[in-house]
């Protein structure tokens, strides 16, 4: 598993690559995350186009970071999941919650409109 992060504009965009297990994968995109939140990065966006599984405690991990990124009055999203992912995300009724867009180009247009 590997974790590409770029700056596109005044979004923090987070790209892991593979599988979300709940193991060190997990725990490594969880603190990049983290970081950017407690750095009060504003806008943050978690592109999954990449990522291929996520486990329940990856799930978990997303449910949480959104909550910290709310909480602190930042803007957290995600794109680019994968349809059996979203299916889940629907299941437990996270989609309700969570920022989603289908495409990377969809979550920029919406957090430039932010400002």
């Amino acid at each position: 598993m590997s974790l590409h992060i770029e700056s596109v504009g005044d979004v923090a965009v987070l790209v892991p690559q593979g599988m979300l297990k709940g193991g060190k994968e997990t725990d490594e995109v969880e603190n990049a995350l983290r970081k950017l939140i407690y750095d009060k990065q504003k806008k943050i966006l978690l592109d999954l186009e990449r990522t291929t599984f996520m486990a329940s405690m990856a799930i978990g991990v997303l449910a949480s970071l959104h909550t910290s990124a709310t909480n602190r009055n930042l803007f957290f999203a995600v794109c680019n999941v994968e349809r059996r992912i979203e299916s889940v995300l629907v299941l437990i009724k996270l989609m309700n919650i969570l920022n989603v867009f289908d495409t990377r180009a969809d979550a920029l247009k919406a957090m430039a409109a932010l400002d």
